[in-house]
């Protein structure tokens, strides 16, 4: 319907999918409206723009290579909801204000004016306090410049006015006997707008109620919206709703919004059309109505409390004496403030004041962290089962429970799980939780390392453990498909139409999908790859390719794949890599490390020969030897040259002869022989131990040819090739140093004469900056 297959998705076939989300927390202003209705029995309609009737349709105008996808996660409706505090921080009104109170951030300059408002002499009741709030939202409006015309606001608002008159009419209502909950900045909306909204376009779209939690919704998880602290502004509207009742509210306001019988005043110059319809300004992240006596002060105690338990439980040495010294603390600070009770950011002073005993980011990192877990909170939403889960949430647990898994669901529950993939079972799990880790789905923390090595070919070790996200991403994925396997299919179509020309990435989900027992998937793989091997050039991805093809090769009798195709697909990637060897002589440095390591793997593959077919040696080492002639980059030479010699195409003492040519070289080509020496040293060890006196003997000239200039030029490089070897080569080496020199056994080099104990100490300090200093060299 919108022209965007293939353009917000990754192929014409694939469709385009715009989801969002509306997260609702227990004090919500939407939330308790929605509740509030329902205890008096009233219609409750949502008037805000469908995010979908913000998506842009392609058209001739813009070509589909030009257009950009919306934006994902929750789409503009996130964007949108994220603008109404970068409108009030960026306004005129607010920059001035909070310049004169001090206020250090907007959730501060909010706590202080409006989240302990009542309990000030500003507000007696709530009337006073939803009048203050609309004259503040006023101000921010009309000192925030053209913002509302750029960010999606003014449709949105035309689209709201519209649904308010429409549904006034459609119910034959005076505005008197409607209640518009909305944003307070969107209390002044302009009433005149003649333009339309936009209309939603036509497609398929789909609703659903399901659990959320606290940390989805904070600003941590970045959602644009976000609450900085969920569980404690919870903590806070739980201690307003436990006061007794009569504290609530005074005999001149009106009924606590938890009785049927509420009926707010109107405030003057808000009306919509017609006079007297009530619109209650709130705030998106929090609400309800305010007490007479801020619930602050309890919920203070309370967070304190379970801030420093949960430091204790991390090992951290809280005692009952931080508890009170930290709320005393947050009290003056309040006070010191100008607030009639500690707000968030009163008490995370008074909490790092309190029980940092050094720099908060290094001796209080146990600290930050028991108070970031502490003020976003773990709980997770419940859905009621009338409305049942979505399926491929279903899916999930009926899976956990018949593939024995189903412990793992408890809080805090760990489980390690080792697989035989040769049993059945086995199996079906490994496929199970490969199709987790696909999904993105944090059942897994740890899965068995992708090395193909004969020690996990047939088993494999997981750790499983229950996050909170665990539910929040399967209600993600159920856009993909209604079960797991559905859903890890769909996700590894797009993947595949998105990098189809890449082989070893082509080829690395070939392996998934047998992981994963997608047979369906598989064959189209098998395509896909053929496909992508025959049409990339780049030699790492060719060299990637043919690991997991010889990975797949020997999973082949296990998995019933069928090995002469795998085989087919192994040549030709072993074949193109061969050939592109050759565009290797002149890599940047950037690229060389990732470059040896395939150059590495495929000289493996050359002489393993465990394919049905094996591999041609001679096309790659006839390729090799092509290069080395044509490198220009020394360290490309050495490592051209240390492969020749490991495969004995040339003698150890070739090359040995090769570094020694640089000691009578021209002073600018003898400063490029450690580069040299360190490609070769990359990529050879055995033969270098073979010819290692020869090697010695070169080196040795080189470093005695070098004049002092060149010398300290190529030493950082020597001694990075040297760090390569294992220790046990270094000595080998050492030993044949020793025996040049003319030591043997246990002769020891004299100790150079010093003129005092005072000399020796200083020369052991340069010798341990010296030390120092090069070790954090870079090669």
């Amino acid at each position: 319907m919108l022209g965007l297959a293939g353009v917000a998705s990754p192929a014409p076939d694939i469709p385009a999918r715009f989801p969002v989300w509306y997260p609702l927390l227990p004090y919500s202003p939407e939330y308790v409206a929605i509740r509030e209705a329902a205890a008096i029995g009233a219609e409750v309609v949502f008037i805000d723009l469908p995010h979908h009737a913000l998506i842009e349709p392609a058209t001739p105008a813009a070509p589909a290579d030009e257009l950009e996808a919306p934006e994902d996660e929750a789409g503009q409706a996130e964007a949108t909801a994220a603008s109404w505090e970068a409108i009030a921080v960026e306004s005129s009104f607010y920059q001035a204000m909070a310049k004169a109170a001090g206020y250090r951030s907007w959730d501060e300059a909010w706590d202080s004016m409006f989240e302990l408002g009542l309990s000030s002499g500003r507000h007696a009741t709530h009337e006073e306090f939803r009048r203050d709030l609309a004259h503040f939202c006023a101000a921010v409006r009309a000192t925030s410049g053209d913002r509302p015309q750029r960010d999606g606001t003014i449709p949105r608002e035309r689209h709201m006015l519209q649904a308010i008159r429409r549904g006034l009419a459609a119910r034959r209502l005076a505005p008197a006997e409607a209640m518009v909950v909305c944003g307070g900045f969107h209390l002044f909306l302009d009433r005149d707008d003649a333009e339309p909204p936009p209309e939603p376009p036509k497609g398929t779209s789909f609703a659903t109620v399901v659990p959320y939690s606290y940390f989805r919704v904070s600003e941590l998880a970045g959602y644009g919206a976000g609450n900085r602290a969920p569980k404690y502004y919870q903590t806070v509207w739980e201690q307003l709703d436990r006061r007794p009742a009569a504290k609530k509210k005074k005999a001149d306001e009106p009924a606590s919004p938890k009785k049927k019988t509420r009926k707010p005043e109107a405030p003057a110059g808000e009306a919509t059309e017609g006079g007297g319809a009530q619109v209650v300004a709130t705030d998106k992240r929090r609400g309800g109505a305010a007490p007479d006596e801020p619930p602050h002060v309890d919920a203070m105690i309370e967070h304190v409390s379970h801030v420093l338990s949960r430091g204790r439980r991390a090992g951290e040495m809280f005692t009952a004496a931080d508890a009170i010294a930290t709320t005393q603390h947050a009290r003056m600070l309040a006070a010191l403030r100008g607030r009639p009770a500690p707000a968030l950011d009163d008490i995370r002073d008074a909490l790092i004041s309190c029980c940092c005993k050094g720099r908060p980011e290094e001796e209080g990192r146990g600290l930050l962290r028991a108070m970031a877990e502490a003020e976003v909170g773990t709980a997770i939403g419940r859905v009621t089962p009338a409305l049942g889960r979505l399926p491929i949430v279903h899916d999930f647990h009926e899976q956990l429970d018949a593939l024995d898994l189903g412990e793992v669901m408890g809080r805090d529950k760990r489980m390690h799980v080792t697989l035989d993939l040769r049993d059945d079972a086995g199996a079906r799990r490994s496929a199970f939780l490969h199709r987790l880790v696909k999904l993105a789905v944090p059942l897994v923390e740890s899965a068995p390392a992708a090395t193909g090595d004969g020690t996990t070919l047939f088993r494999e070790k997981w750790t499983l453990a229950w996050s909170p996200a665990v539910d929040a991403q399967l209600v993600e994925k159920n856009l993909y498909g209604d079960t797991i396997e559905a859903a890890a299919m769909a996700q590894l179509e797009e993947e595949i139409a998105a990098d189809a020309r890449h082989a070893g990435a082509t080829a690395g989900r070939l392996r998934a999908s047998v992981a994963m027992q997608l047979p369906r998937v598989v064959q189209r793989l098998e395509a896909a790859a053929r496909a992508a091997i025959d049409e990339d050039r780049r030699f790492n991805s060719q060299c990637e390719a043919l690991v997991h093809l010889l990975v797949l090769d020997r999973l082949a009798i296990q998995r019933d794949l069928g090995r002469p195709a795998i085989a087919d697909l192994a040549h030709r990637a072993y074949t193109r890599a061969c050939l592109a060897i050759g565009d290797l002589g002149a890599l940047p440095a950037d690229q060389q490390e990732e470059t040896i390591g395939h150059l590495k793997s495929l000289a493996e593959a050359a002489v393993a020969g465990d394919l049905v077919e094996p591999l041609d040696r001679a096309a790659f080492t006839d390729a090799v030897t092509s290069a080395a002639l044509a490198a220009t980059v020394p360290f490309m030479q050495g490592a051209f040259a240390g492969l020749l010699a490991e495969l004995k195409v040339i003698d150890p003492a070739d090359l040995a002869a090769r570094v020694g040519a640089f000691a009578t070289s021209h002073p600018a080509r003898m400063v490029v022989a450690g580069e040299f020496l360190d490609g070769a040293f990359a990529v050879s060890k055995t033969s270098l131990l073979l010819g290692a006196d020869a090697l010695v003997s070169a080196i040795d000239e080189l470093l005695r040819a070098a004049p002092w200039d060149e010398f300290m030029t190529l030493l950082p490089k020597v001694r990075n090739a040297f760090e390569r070897l294992h220790e046990r080569q270094r000595l080998a080496f050492a030993d044949r140093v020793a025996a040049r020199y003319g030591l043997a056994g246990g002769e020891a080099i004299a100790e150079v004469p010093v003129t005092s104990d005072g000399a020796a100490a200083y020369l052991a300090t340069l010798d341990a900056r010296v030390a120092a200093i090069m070790k954090d060299w870079s090669f």
